[in-house]
């Protein structure tokens, strides 16, 4: 099956897919016992084609091969493939169409027990959900990949999507929630040897969403983050800039909130779109253009 057919296009491949599963369904060929080998080449030239379709940018005859793969598909694990496969090409020109198969390889992998695999196929349907700006269903799937990572002892990759999640309360200005999950990344990878240095960042974010509440919650989170937590002392950078932007909103300077920010030998946060809408945020309550609360 390898030779001859990585130059032919998608229609090619799909002649002969078509020509050989209706062999493999005719009464000769399974009287022959060849019926289960004649589906076998169908479907992998039925792969094929998919994949040619979508060197191709023809992804709609993508879909239509992936769909006929997943009809010849017998074990679970093939017809995950094969829904992920549907889906990826759906997403380049229909995106919520690809939802519904990749929610299937989900279902499949949960039930076959591969719990990473599942996480990282709802990962994509968030993905997917956020370009559609369904905020609602992209935390969900976040909360349950996270969780799967979470039994699995994936400590990284829960840290992921914990971020994630934080991210998009805090540019959603749910700043209590997304507080909450900085708090919670921050408190889980403090002692650990691999994460513990991010936890000041985890910090830092949480402090400033509780700035965008107001002043005394964020001087409370702030001390208690600083006493329960020894890498997170006064002489850090992080504490020192939460220090001058929170001494800046007492004082209602705008300017100067701004200039410590402009400042700050923390140079990434400056591009940081999380950070930056935080900053924004507490800006435009300084200057009374709106109420955050």
């Amino acid at each position: 099956m390898a030779g001859g057919t990585s130059n032919k296009s998608a229609s090619q491949l799909m002649a002969e897919a078509n020509k050989k599963a209706k062999s493999a369904g005719g009464f000769f060929q399974r009287m022959m016992g060849a019926g289960s080998t004649a589906n076998d080449d169908a479907r992998a030239l039925y792969v094929q084609a998919g994949n040619a379709g979508k060197a191709e940018s023809d992804y709609p005859t993508s879909v239509e091969a992936y769909k006929r793969a997943l009809d010849l598909s017998s074990e679970d694990f093939e017809k995950a493939q094969m829904y992920e496969a549907i889906a990826s090409s759906y997403k380049m020109f229909d995106v919520p169409q690809a939802i519904p198969p990749l929610t299937r390889a989900a279902e499949m992998h949960m039930s076959q027990g591969k719990w990473t695999m599942a996480s990282q196929t709802l990962e994509k349907i968030a993905e997917l959900y956020e370009q559609l700006n369904d905020l609602d269903n992209m935390m969900k799937c976040l909360k349950e990949a996270h969780r799967f990572l979470k039994q699995e002892g994936q400590k990284a990759g829960a840290n992921r999507v914990q971020k994630k999640m934080a991210e998009i309360l805090a540019l959603q200005h749910e700043y209590i929630r997304a507080q909450q999950e900085y708090e919670e990344m921050g408190d889980r990878t403090k002692d650990d040897n691999l994460l513990k240095y991010g936890a000041k960042d985890f910090w830092l974010r949480a402090t400033m969403c509780a700035l965008c509440i107001d002043v005394e919650n964020a001087n409370t989170a702030l001390n208690r983050y600083t006493s329960d937590n020894p890498l997170f002392e006064e002489r850090t950078l992080e504490v020192k800039l939460l220090r001058q932007l929170i001494s800046a909103v007492e004082e209602q300077n705008k300017e100067l909130f701004l200039k410590h920010i402009d400042d700050t030998p923390l140079s990434t946060l400056r591009s940081d779109r999380v950070f930056r809408s935080l900053s924004d945020d507490i800006a435009k309550k300084i200057n009374g253009d709106v109420d955050l609360k």
